[in-house]
């Protein structure tokens, strides 16, 4: 599903710590596992700070990674992943506008540094969030599939026979720079697309921007999940046509794509139920074969999941306890410590 990193080929190791770091929109989540006596540690953090942009706010959150391992003394990191919205291209990140001052900084290098040079590995978010559902969760044993992650930004993964779809420069399934369907040719004014700084169908239908048409219609104040239990008939509207417009887009991909299941995940998708009705019936009337809809697994954290998961195969490591994945659904509930974001 991934690139693993190249091993020696010698047995996997009988202790010593996987380090996994989820830098998403909003929050980061960092989780630390010890493979020879089965327990994982995590935190949890604001991904921006006041006054904190690039090497400073990246050392923030390495820093909350620092603090999860040395609650396990003195093991060593064997390995460490490291997952991102946007588009990771070789040590560096592009196309990330909710994580303002990572983009071109080496990433690889600056986390190896951080760790005593350990094995790094890098992935865009939302396709490690698919890496885990693959493993572990809603897309098990499905072949040819789509993840939709909606979260402070909106993006997907497509699995087509059994492997991920990374597309030529690894930008497949960057959803949030599709055109809205609902655009008007005589008023060139909503054409604002990636040439002009804009991800058009994400500036209709994301976290974002449903806590700006919040703040618009319910006041200053109000959040997107606001939206959903909203009673005023031209606040539903204004909502369901934002629902509309990346209903007929994920039907379009399930037509090109010719999918068995998609699953949704993310901190909006967790209490928008709205949504999966209206993309139900949608797919039903659109795509010739219909995939099941599902919803994901780890619904908060299936980027972590992810990123813990290349950590394994970095090592060669086959598996985690069982108890530690059992928790995996409720996770972002039972985080081990939180962290102020101040």
């Amino acid at each position: 599903m991934h690139e693993p990193l190249e091993t020696t080929g010698a047995a996997a190791p009988r202790q010593g710590l996987l380090l996994a770091i989820d830098v998403g929109g909003t929050k980061t989540q960092v989780a630390c596992y010890n493979i020879a006596h089965p327990r994982m540690n995590t935190r949890i953090l604001a991904t921006h700070a006041d006054g904190l942009s690039g090497v400073p706010a990246l050392q923030r959150i390495l820093d909350a990674a620092h603090a999860c391992v040395a609650e396990f003394g003195d093991l060593p990191v064997l390995s460490v992943a490291a997952v991102f919205p946007g588009v990771v291209r070789g040590p560096t990140l592009l196309m990330a506008p909710n994580t303002p001052g990572f983009e071109h900084l080496d990433l690889h290098g600056l986390i190896a540094q951080a760790f005593g040079n350990a094995p790094v590995a890098l992935d865009n978010d939302v396709k490690a969030g698919a890496l885990a559902e693959v493993r572990w969760g809603s897309l098990a044993g499905v072949d040819n599939a789509i993840y939709l992650n909606l979260g402070t930004g909106l993006s997907a993964a497509a699995i087509a026979n059994g492997k991920l779809i990374r597309g030529h420069n690894g930008a497949a399934m960057e959803i949030a720079y599709l055109l809205s369907p609902f655009l008007d040719p005589a008023q060139p004014d909503q054409w604002r697309t990636y040439e002009h700084g804009g991800a058009p169908l994400e500036e209709l239908f994301s976290g974002n921007a449903l806590s700006e048409l919040a703040a618009q219609m319910l006041g200053h104040g109000h959040q997107a999940l606001d939206l959903f239990s909203s009673v005023d008939p031209q606040v539903r509207q204004a909502l369901e046509l934002r629902i509309a417009a990346c209903a007929v887009q994920v039907a379009n991909l399930a037509v090109a794509l010719d999918v068995e299941r998609i699953a949704i995940g993310g901190g909006l998708y967790r209490q928008a139920s709205t949504l999966a009705p209206i993309l139900e019936q949608l797919i039903r009337r659109v795509v010739p074969f219909p995939p099941t809809i599902a919803a994901a697994h780890f619904t908060h954290d299936a980027p972590l999941w992810g990123a813990l998961s290349m950590a394994m195969d970095a090592v060669g490591l086959n598996g985690i306890a069982q108890q530690v994945l059992n928790a995996g659904n409720t996770l972002y509930q039972e985080l081990s410590h939180v962290i102020d974001a101040q």
